[in-house]
């Protein structure tokens, strides 16, 4: 394998060796196809002036509404093709509505757009039609449009040319929460966090033990690159020492009456210069949907390739993020704690540096006011 650039590596040891937080899909393919659109438009439009004149610039429009028309028509074609099999799962897929299934396959997420342009295209056909009849009604027009709207739609589609790519098809999950990260995200918010955040400090409280000793009062949720979670975190990191559990809380859920939650307390000893020792606690635990993607990425039946886990896991904690900053009950009682998952960036040095840097910036604040 060869090595990787030193901008790679460095990049790679970001949020504590879990690596870059990749941002969402912007709109630069969007613009570069305006962009193209634009200039070949202005090309052909001086190249047909310079050689025909009007008549020219009246041919490129034509040609253009008329390809345009025929692209339309056959893929609304390609759609009737769909239908038929879609007919044959009417009462399984669709309740035997007959709506859902042509709701179903001729939706068009721009459909406005699409409608704008096609009747634009075919008013300008009629006007020229009507303008220069002799010269736009010859046979070979009507070949091409036959050609491109009941020929041509199909081949692409037979010989699979309009399949998406990897980067569409990502983008697309992404922008309407289809990606398998998503669903563990909100999951995992709906099932667990949303229940147990709002009651933490309330549990904290209640604990005789800890309610003096835990300053942050907040959930740490550790986020491995790898997506292991073990289930004793003494194991990722022998400095990290289980010291208890908080009260549990009980909540009727799921048919299930005083189901109960609770949280484990992990204590952390960091020696000092003069010998002493300072003692932190946190409400500590794994982001448990992880182990799903671990486990999909080693199960024969449910291939998932580390690429696709490195990617997913991402996603998650991105979308969980979102998830829980829009959430008025639990927004600023969690942390997310990004690890690499392996040994060379420890899970005990990582949450000491978030705690003494949230001092820090407490008591800046505190100076400044």
């Amino acid at each position: 394998m060869a090595d990787q650039p030193p901008d790679a590596n460095v990049a790679q040891q970001e949020n504590n060796g879990f690596g870059p937080l990749f941002k969402p899909r912007g709109r630069a393919a969007v613009i570069v196809s305006i962009v193209v659109l634009i200039m070949s438009g202005v090309v052909l439009v001086f190249s047909m002036r310079e050689r025909e004149s009007k008549e020219g610039i009246h041919f490129l429009v034509f040609s253009a509404a008329l390809l345009t028309l025929s692209a339309v028509f056959g893929e609304l074609l390609r759609r009737v093709c769909l239908v038929t099999e879609e007919a044959q799962h009417k009462g399984t897929r669709y309740q035997g509505n007959w709506k859902h299934v042509f709701s179903s396959t001729f939706a068009f997420e721009y459909g406005r757009s699409i409608l704008v342009v096609t009747v634009g295209s075919a008013l300008f056909v009629c006007y020229a039609l009507y303008e220069h009849y002799k010269v736009f009604s010859h046979p070979n027009y009507a070949v091409m449009f036959a050609v491109n709207c009941f020929l041509v739609p199909q081949l692409v589609f037979l010989v699979g040319l309009r399949e998406l790519s990897p980067v569409e098809t990502s983008e697309i999950n992404e922008r309407e929460n289809k990606n398998l990260a998503d669903g563990l995200a909100w999951g995992y918010y709906f099932g667990y966090l949303k229940l147990v955040l709002p009651r933490l400090e309330e549990q904290i409280g209640k604990s005789d033990e800890f309610r003096y000793q835990i300053t942050k009062k907040k959930l740490f949720i550790l986020l491995p690159k790898t997506c292991f979670t073990y289930d004793d975190i003494e194991h990722a990191d022998d400095r990290v020492k289980w010291a208890g559990n908080l009260p549990e809380c009980k909540i009727n859920r799921g048919g299930i009456k005083a189901r109960s939650y609770k949280h484990a307390v992990h204590q952390i000893e960091m020696p000092r210069p003069d010998g002493g020792v300072d003692k932190y606690y946190f409400v500590l635990e794994y982001a448990t949907p992880l182990m799903n993607l671990y486990d999909m990425s080693t199960h024969a039946d449910a291939p998932l390739s580390r690429q696709e886990r490195d990617h997913q896991v991402v996603l998650f904690m991105r979308k969980l993020k979102d998830i829980l900053d829009h959430s008025p009950e639990c927004k600023g009682k969690y942390e997310l704690v990004p690890i690499s998952g392996n040994e060379t960036n420890k899970i005990a040095d990582v949450l000491v540096g978030m705690y003494n840097e949230a001092n820090i910036e407490v008591d800046e604040h505190a100076d400044a006011n």
